[in-house]
C-alpha cells in the first residue's frame, strides 16, 4: 500500500511540475504557402501570423538557410504585433527557393516553411499577339487565401487578400456568408498597402464559423477569392454552407 501511494504521489507531483513549469506562451505560427501557378513578373506576397503565444514576438525570414534582407524587388515587414508580411514585386527564376519565417518571443520559438517555384510557359508568338490584341491584362488576380484547419476557441486568426496581378488602384471589400463585413469589437480590415487587404479576428469563437469572401475591382474588373473558417467543437463544417445559400 505505501509503495502505491508513494508512486500515485509521484505521478501527481510530476504533473503538477509539468502544469506549473510549461510555459504555454510560446508562439505558434500559422502555416503559410506560395501560390502554385506563378509565371515570370508575377506579384507574390505570404504573411506570417501568430495564432497563440504572448508578445512581443520577433520576426525573420530566410531563404534556403540564408538570411533574408529587404532588396529592390524584396521586403518583409512587420504590420502589426502578429504577422510579419513578405512581398516579391516580380517574381523571376531567381525567385525560386524555400523560404522560413522563424518567430521568437521570451518563451520559446516556432518556424515555418514553404517553397517557391515560378512556373516558366513557352509561349508562341501567335499566342502572344492574341493577348496583345484581345485580352486585358489589367484585371487583378487575387490569390487564394485559407483558415487554419485546427482552431481553437479564444485563438488568433488572420488572413491576407493580395492582388498578385493587375492594375491599381484596387478596393478592397470582405463579406461574411453574402454580407458586408466592417469593422467590429473583435474584427479589423486594414489595408496594408496598394496591393494586400489583411482581414484579422482576435479570438474566433462559434460566431466566427462561416465564409468570408474577398473582392478586388479596379477599373478594367473584378476578382474574388473566399474561403470557410471553421471553429475546432462547434459542429460547423464547409458542408454547412451547402444550406447557407
Amino acid at each position: 500500500m505505501w509503495l502505491l501511494r508513494s508512486l500515485w504521489m509521484t505521478v501527481v507531483f510530476d504533473l503538477m511540475s509539468s502544469f506549473v513549469f510549461a510555459d504555454p506562451g510560446e508562439p505558434k505560427i500559422k502555416p503559410f504557402q506560395f501560390s502554385v501557378d506563378l509565371e515570370l513578373g508575377m506579384r507574390e506576397a505570404v504573411h506570417c501570423i501568430v495564432t497563440f503565444g504572448d508578445p512581443p514576438f520577433e520576426f525573420s525570414w530566410c531563404k534556403d538557410g540564408q538570411l533574408l534582407v529587404n532588396t529592390r524587388g524584396v521586403s518583409h515587414r512587420k504590420t502589426d504585433d502578429f504577422t510579419s508580411n513578405l512581398v516579391i514585386s516580380k517574381v523571376d527564376a531567381d525567385s525560386n527557393g524555400n523560404y522560413t519565417c522563424k518567430v521568437t518571443n521570451a518563451a520559446g520559438f516556432d518556424e515555418k516553411s514553404a517553397v517557391l517555384s515560378v512556373r516558366v510557359a513557352i509561349i508562341s508568338m501567335f499566342c502572344l499577339a492574341v493577348d496583345f490584341v484581345s485580352g486585358d491584362s489589367g484585371e487583378p488576380k487575387i490569390k487564394s487565401f485559407h483558415f487554419s484547419n485546427d482552431l481553437d476557441s479564444g485563438m488568433r486568426e488572420s488572413v491576407q487578400c493580395a492582388v498578385v496581378y493587375g492594375d491599381p488602384p484596387f478596393d478592397f471589400k470582405w463579406f461574411k456568408d453574402g454580407k458586408p463585413l466592417m469593422d467590429e469589437r473583435d474584427i479589423s480590415i486594414h489595408k496594408t498597402n496598394e496591393f494586400t487587404s489583411n482581414l484579422a479576428i482576435t479570438k474566433v469563437n462559434a460566431n466566427s464559423n462561416g465564409n468570408y469572401t474577398c473582392k478586388v475591382s479596379n477599373s478594367k474588373g473584378f476578382d474574388e477569392k473566399w474561403a470557410v473558417l471553421s471553429v475546432k467543437g462547434s459542429n460547423f463544417s464547409s458542408v454547412d454552407m451547402l444550406f447557407k445559400f
